[in-house]
């Protein structure tokens, strides 16, 4: 199929909807708020969005023609069925090296096919705590997904300097919001600046840096309006498969560590493909972070960001009516 027909055949899908979603009677996707002019990564065109995706940036829909041939062949190809993996999100590039790309929310890694795990942190708070648990990645010499909530990175000195140093090492960025505010309080146009602004933050660092396409919610605090208003925005939303329970105010090293590998009393039974969540704001995990590693490499594990761990998975055996959005 070439580009022009490939292009028609996901503006059809995008009215279908995504397969195994259920719909309010209204399409909430209609009242997102407009990105505002000053967001660098918003207020660009189609192609500079792909672009930023690593994409080619002559996107399909981008370069659908109107001539009569071309609307011909692409009135032909309408009868065909988008791949599924892309209809519930058509209007967002797929990602570089993703050909089993979905825009459904993860909980794993589902079909990795090699013993390897995710660890993601969510940081931007105690930078002085952030930078010392940075020293413990680079010395464990592993890569991890980082989650940006921004606010206190942005008005620090150092705040540039910190996340440099994370692409540096290997980490990939990914958003958390500016104020790590529970997004279903919000009305929509202010919950859409807290996406943007975590990606303005980044741009404004070094153009050729993305947060996308990777968003976790503050508390996994979520709805199907702020569902729609992540996936407008070219985000895929990211849960976890290991709780590592550091954020409570008596965590220590030893019960993060027990809750890493221990479930209701039992020892845990961890597979390839887990997402583990860790803070870089816990002061605990400057202890409890080298444990669990050491531990994970003793079962034979290895350690892959979230978009290397996606791009090494198989298709998924099936997509369509997936309980998650």
């Amino acid at each position: 199929m070439n580009r022009v027909a490939l292009g028609a055949a996901l503006l059809v899908s995008c009215s279908e909807g995504p397969p195994g979603e259920t719909r309010s009677s209204s399409d909430t996707r209609a009242a997102l708020p407009e990105p505002s002019a000053s967001s660098e990564g918003e207020a660009r065109s189609a192609p500079s969005t792909a672009a930023s995706l690593g994409m080619p940036t002559s996107s399909p829909v981008a370069s659908v023609s109107t001539s009569p041939a071309a609307r011909a062949s692409a009135s032909a190809a309408a009868s065909a069925p988008a791949p599924t993996f892309l209809r519930d999100n058509p209007a967002c590039p797929v990602p570089q090296g993703q050909p089993h790309w979905s825009w459904r929310r993860v909980h794993k890694v589902e079909g990795l096919t090699e013993p390897a795990v995710v660890l993601t942190l969510d940081v931007g708070a105690k930078l002085d705590n952030l930078e010392k648990v940075l020293d413990v990645l680079r010395a464990e010499r592993v890569a991890a997904t980082i989650f940006l909530y921004t606010a206190e990175l942005a008005k620090s000195p150092r705040g540039g300097d910190l996340v440099r140093r994370m692409v540096a090492d290997g980490h990939e960025l990914a958003n958390h919001t500016v104020s790590h505010k529970d997004l279903t309080k919000l009305d929509l146009e202010a919950a859409g600046e807290e996406l943007d602004g975590v990606e303005r933050f980044v741009r404004g660092l070094d153009p050729s840096w993305t947060t996308r396409p990777y968003f976790r919610e503050p508390f996994l605090a979520t709805n199907d309006e702020i569902d729609a208003l992540v996936k407008a925005r070219c985000y895929r939303p990211i849960w976890f498969t290991v709780d590592t329970a550091d954020w409570r105010d008596d965590a220590n090293a030893e019960n993060i560590e027990a809750a890493v590998f221990e479930r209701r009393g039992k020892p845990r039974e961890i597979e390839a493909g887990s997402i583990f969540i860790f803070h870089g704001s816990q002061a605990a995990n400057l202890v409890a972070l080298p444990r669990v590693i050491g531990r994970l490499r003793e079962r034979g594990f290895g350690f892959l960001t979230l978009g290397a761990a996606l791009a090494r998975s198989s298709p998924p055996k099936k997509v369509s009516g997936a309980a998650s959005p």
